[in-house]
């Protein structure tokens, strides 16, 4: 599934598709489409069953190229996915913005969130 974002600054496109029990994510902007960044979000087994974890443990593992808030997105994109939906998860891209400022950068996150929420929308059953 293909969500997109249009912002004052730049634009966000997540490309979403199941890879069998696994989720595939492809992150990018329309300003200047790079992969900045491959992380894996894969779930950790539980060390004593007994034990209530209200939070899943995650293993995340990242390759990065550049180290710009553009490429941290990918890891925040896995890592929540993998956290809503109990899937492991491979996100790969960025996002460039130009001499982001604080706010630029918290609209991008609330935006990756919105989309987020929408994707789980169609795809989570309750």
């Amino acid at each position: 599934m293909k969500l997109h974002r249009v912002l004052l600054f730049t634009s966000i496109q997540m490309d979403i598709t199941a890879v069998g029990e696994d989720l595939h994510v492809l992150l990018t902007s329309d300003n200047i489409p790079f992969i900045g960044s491959t992380v894996y979000a894969s779930h950790l087994p539980c060390a004593d069953e007994s034990e209530d974890q209200s939070e899943p443990q995650l293993d995340i593992s990242s390759i990065s190229r550049v180290d710009e808030p553009g490429a941290l997105f990918c890891e925040y994109t896995a890592r929540t996915l993998a956290a809503m939906t109990g899937q492991n998860v491979l996100c790969t891209g960025g996002i460039f913005t130009d001499s982001p400022t604080e706010r630029d950068i918290s609209k991008l996150y609330e935006n990756i969130d919105e989309m987020i929420r929408d994707w789980t929308v169609f795809f989570i059953d309750d």
